[in-house]
Parts: structure tokens; C-alpha cells; sequence
């Protein structure tokens, strides 16, 4: 009896074990401008999708900015880092009154990368990575770099509690703005709360920094619904509290996770 009882004991560890392992949390970089410091686990594929909507008024000249769709493709390649591939296609208005200057739209954001988890959490110390993407010069004439254009972000996590997480990013980017490349500090703070299992609230200060001209920042709030424990919808809203940045700007999306 005793050889059967340790038999059962020793199979239900090891499927408790290969549940933890086939069944890892599913976490996505959206909707927030915030990016999270996990990684996909290895051999998982993740979609992130979705669409966004902004404007911005500046010394009269009003630019009206759509994101449809945006994707991001996450591959676990290893146990703590992934391979990402990033395309947006974009329309830009450019307005003054009810004029019509100019309209863009084609391919946008072409980006390569990976995402590195560098430090464990424990305690107070927060859980580390590296996020690194390239963004090469394909797409529309009017959005594409001139030439490869790099990013590097630290990313931070705090888990306050079991419902609780703080999460924030400072690097820098390099991007093309109104034919020119640019060079913009970034920096933002997201703490999120669970309301429930399916349920997330997030509130988030972002901003950047162009070399020569003021900050940009911005706060928002958003929701993520989990659907099912690997498809999840999100939504976002937010607006600028500086004068380079957008009055508004809204979206939502869909991600899903690839099992093995």
C-alpha cells in the first residue's frame, strides 16, 4: 500500500510540475506604451494586434494619426528570450481648418529585435530585461528611416502583491520624424491592478524626449479582458500634459497565444 500511495504522490508532482510547465502565465505588451519585462516562453508563438487613433494640434496645423493594424509577432526561442517582428500600417492627415495639406499611408514601423530577461525578481529587487529592435528603412517614402534605426530599453517589474505589478522602461530610440532622424530619450511608469482572473486596470504616465525640443508626455488608463487563458482583448485612452504632445488618443486590439 505504501509503494502505491508514493507511486500516486510521485505522479501527481510530476504532472503538477508539466502543468506549471505547458501552462505559463500569458502576458502581452499591450495595450500600454509600458513594455512588460517577460519574455514568451520558449516554443510559443504570441500575435499582438490592434489599432489606434490620435491627434495632435500644434501653432494651428492639425495632424491626425491612424494605426491600422498594428502587429507584433513574439517567438520564445529560448528560456528567457524571444525573437520580435513589428509592422504597423499608418495614415497621417495633416490639416489647417477644414484644408487639407497632405495624406500619407503605406507600411510603417518595420522592426526586428529581441527581448532578453536579464535578473530575477526577489524582494524588492525587481524582475530585469533588455529589449533591443532595429527598425529598418522598408514601407511608405514618407515614414521609412533613411537608414537602420535602433532602440534599446531597460524594463523593469515590481510585483506589489498577488493583484498588484509596477512596471517601468527607460532607453532611448532613434526615428524618423518629418523627414529627419531624430534621437528621443523614453521613459514611462504603468502600475496595473487584477480586478479579477479575466479583468486588468491600468493607469500609466509615458514620455519622451526629442534631443533639443521638450518632453512629450502623456497618461492614460486601460482594460485587458482575458477571454480565454491564452486570447485577451484591451483597450486604452489617454491624452497629453505637455504642449508637444497629442490632445488624444485612443485604441484597442486583440493577442493571442500559439500553444506548442
Amino acid at each position: 500500500m505504501k509503494k502505491i500511495l508514493l507511486f500516486i504522490s510521485f505522479g501527481l508532482i510530476q504532472f503538477s510540475a508539466l502543468a506549471q510547465e505547458t501552462d505559463p502565465e500569458f502576458e502581452t505588451d499591450r495595450p500600454t506604451l509600458t513594455e512588460a519585462s517577460s519574455t514568451v516562453p520558449r516554443g510559443f508563438f504570441q500575435l499582438e494586434t490592434g489599432f489606434q487613433y490620435q491627434k495632435r494640434t500644434l501653432d494651428g496645423l492639425e495632424n491626425k494619426q491612424w494605426l491600422y493594424p498594428q502587429a507584433l509577432l513574439r517567438i520564445g526561442v529560448f528560456k528567457a528570450a524571444e525573437l520580435r517582428l513589428e509592422a504597423t500600417f499608418r495614415r497621417e492627415d495633416y490639416r489647417v481648418g477644414d484644408a487639407l495639406l497632405q495624406r500619407d499611408r503605406g507600411l510603417s514601423t518595420v522592426r526586428v529585435g529581441t527581448k532578453i530577461n536579464i535578473l530575477e525578481a526577489e524582494g524588492a529587487v525587481p524582475e530585469v530585461s533588455v529589449l533591443a529592435m532595429l527598425e529598418v528603412p522598408w514601407g511608405a517614402d514618407a515614414f521609412e528611416p533613411r537608414r537602420v534605426a535602433p532602440e534599446a530599453m531597460l524594463l523593469f517589474t515590481n510585483e506589489l502583491s498577488e493583484k498588484v505589478k509596477l512596471q517601468y522602461n527607460a532607453g532611448f530610440r532613434r526615428e524618423p520624424d518629418e523627414g529627419e532622424m531624430e534621437n528621443k530619450l523614453q521613459f514611462s511608469l504603468a502600475l496595473s491592478g487584477k480586478l479579477s482572473d479575466k479583468v486588468t486596470l491600468s493607469a500609466e504616465f509615458f514620455g519622451e524626449k526629442p534631443k533639443g525640443s521638450p518632453a512629450e508626455n502623456v497618461i492614460d488608463g486601460s482594460i485587458q479582458f482575458l477571454v480565454l487563458p491564452y486570447v485577451q482583448l484591451d483597450a486604452i485612452v489617454g491624452t497629453g500634459v505637455s504642449s508637444q504632445a497629442p490632445e488624444l488618443f485612443v485604441g484597442g486590439g486583440l493577442s493571442f497565444r500559439l500553444p506548442r
